[in-house]
């Protein structure tokens, strides 16, 4: 029996949903795997996909993440092909209570109509978690806002370690004709470091801040469109989780001695991801005769 038997084994005796890992939601992507891992900065060069790994509550979000990794065919709009050999796979998954994600802030824009969807009238998701990640990192290694001064703002040194610390008090510095403080500085600019070593260290040291105040991840109001703007899409709401550990499948049996484990199903072992075409998880008219 295949892998993908025996999930559809699992789903059919009614194996329950891990009582310990509460909100359920779906992760798309283009690949077939048992356990999910932090990319490093390298690998995706956008501070908010380092941080954790991104799902959505609305499985039609989900699905439109997926769908990118198909195309029609010049033949038929019915017929479809996989591209970049990837596999579109959405995966229905446990993660944890929706109070343990801190809320990013997405501004509205002032000039976007009320009729238009929350998603298309405020800030993207992308900026506002860069700048949160360089607000907290900032604050709690300015020598990270020293080197950001230095080579994105062009501040000689003795000027960028002096502006640096006073920031990370909460002071406001004279700068390029006005005054900013970190808030001010961050949503002016954004505040991703230049160079990748302080990239990374960025995203590692607002993670680990904000796991140590009790956090698990991140939610948002994702802005793609090709995500929220997807076919029978009612949420936009996203999470970005930051810990694999707290992602399993939805059909996992909760093991206490394997709470650590990063595996998908944790306590049934050779076990992978779910993919799209079981349980009627999304809409299978573009892909599913495809898996």
């Amino acid at each position: 029996m295949g892998w993908r038997d025996r999930i559809t084994d699992m789903i059919v005796r009614g194996v329950p949903v891990r009582s310990d890992l509460p909100t359920r939601a779906y992760h798309g992507t283009g690949n077939v795997f048992e356990e999910f891992r932090n990319r490093p900065i390298k690998d995706t060069y956008m501070i908010d996909t380092a941080i954790g790994t991104h799902v959505a509550p609305d499985p039609a979000l989900a699905s439109g993440f997926a769908s990118r990794f198909v195309n029609e065919t010049p033949r038929s709009p019915t017929d479809y092909q996989i591209r970049m050999n990837k596999t579109p796979n959405v995966m229905p998954v446990a993660i944890p209570h929706d109070s343990k994600f801190l809320q990013a802030v997405q501004p509205e824009y002032p000039n976007r109509s009320s009729v238009e969807p929350i998603w298309r009238r405020v800030a993207t998701d992308q900026r506002a978690i860069e700048i949160m990640a360089a607000q907290k990192a900032y604050q709690q290694n300015p020598e990270l806002l020293e080197r950001y001064l230095m080579e994105a703002r062009q501040q000689p040194a003795k000027e960028a370690i002096s502006n640096a610390r006073a920031m990370a008090r909460g002071d406001r510095v004279p700068m390029e004709g006005t005054k900013y403080n970190l808030e001010e500085l961050t949503r002016s600019f954004g505040g991703k470091p230049y160079n990748e070593a302080d990239q990374q260290a960025m995203v590692d040291t607002a993670r680990d801040a904000w796991s140590k105040e009790g956090y698990k991840g991140i939610r948002y109001i994702n802005t793609a469109p090709l995500e929220a703007g997807a076919f029978g899409v009612k949420d936009p709401t996203s999470y970005i989780v930051f810990n694999p550990k707290d992602i399993r499948s939805q059909f996992a049996r909760f093991d206490p001695a394997k709470a650590d484990s990063s595996n998908l199903l944790s306590s049934v072992a050779g076990m992978a991801a779910v993919p799209a075409g079981i349980g009627a998880l999304v809409d299978q008219s573009s892909y599913g005769a495809r898996q």
